[in-house]
């Protein structure tokens, strides 16, 4: 079953942003492997800055990340073509530039500046990339950096104050909008060309707070902090399942029309007939579908083949 899986990743996952030709597994302390679609690498282990990259996009042969260092509270942006691996400056060089005029940037970036707030998220269609920086604002910029629109932190519309209900847990562009969605389980539609508010509204059926919310065209998957999993197409819920602890990713898989889901030290599949799911050895991180199976990357690095396979259905 476990013949023929890629090598281990020689670090900590954390990451993993698939493009056209392959992906990118990031590391915890900032670790680069480019692979391709099975996930085999195509380039030495990297590390271009000595932070976790916090969000990226893929977009016109580029990553375009953020990083963040809570502990020396510093945190940048830059642009990196795909297959890009340079090593950058030691967390030793950062720590002794606090203070001074030097910034230290990833390796290999096209372009790079520092940004003045931890990023909350992101997200692009190809054009133009939305992010958002903590208390700072929601910023959408070209693939160059040139700005295109900037607007105030988003206000919501809670009836009571709760701590962390008005924090963004995911950006997601659906049409010609931009949708931002809060702890709290309110999600706001934006325009992409400038960043307005078009409506704001209440996810219902999900209980909040919101660990993760993952979008597919009109279906929404939203996991709570108590592993509560919703999954509703055109707002309307198709099935909800509480899971053994917190989602660590979700990701949808067009061989069944349905969800694979990496739990916490379980593995779920959801679909619209019927749900599975089975216990894990370690913690899984990410789920690659692949044909008619998937790939399942563990949190110490390892593969195993998911034993979940299905057919092209005409599910919906």
């Amino acid at each position: 079953m476990n013949e023929m899986l890629p090598p281990n990743i020689p670090f900590l996952p954390d990451q993993l942003i698939r493009h056209e030709t392959g992906a990118l597994v990031s590391g915890m302390d900032g670790e680069f492997l480019w692979v391709d679609k099975q996930m085999n690498p195509v380039s030495p282990e990297s590390r271009p800055h000595p932070m976790r990259l916090c969000h990226g996009v893929i977009v016109d042969g580029h990553l375009i990340g953020t990083w963040l260092d809570r502990e020396l509270m510093l945190a940048c942006m830059g642009s990196i073509p795909v297959n890009v691996a340079e090593d950058g400056h030691q967390r030793a060089d950062l720590r002794a530039s606090i203070g001074t005029r030097v910034t230290h940037h990833p390796a290999g970036t096209t372009w790079a500046h520092a940004l003045d707030a931890e990023p909350m998220a992101m997200v692009s269609d190809g054009t133009i990339v939305v992010f958002e920086l903590y208390h700072r604002g929601l910023y959408g910029i070209g693939l160059k950096a040139d700005e295109q629109w900037r607007m105030p932190t988003p206000e919501w519309s809670y009836p009571k104050r709760r701590p962390r209900n008005k924090e963004t847990i995911s950006l997601h562009v659906h049409n010609s909008e931009c949708w931002i969605t809060s702890r709290g389980g309110r999600v706001q539609r934006r325009s992409l060309a400038d960043g307005k508010l078009i409506e704001e509204h209440l996810l219902e059926h999900a209980e909040s707070p919101l660990e993760h919310h993952f979008k597919h065209g009109d279906h929404d998957l939203l996991c709570s902090t108590t592993g509560e999993v919703t999954w509703l197409h055109a707002m309307n819920v198709v099935k909800q399942v509480q899971l053994g602890g917190p989602v660590q990713s979700g990701v949808w898989d067009e061989q069944f029309n349905g969800w694979r889901i990496a739990g916490w030290r379980e593995e779920i599949v959801l679909s619209n007939n019927h749900h599975e799911r089975r216990e894990t050895r370690e913690l899984p991180v990410h789920i690659v579908p692949l044909g008619c199976g998937a790939l399942v990357l563990y949190n110490d690095g390892s593969w195993e083949n998911s034993p979940f396979e299905f057919g092209r259905q005409s599910e919906e």
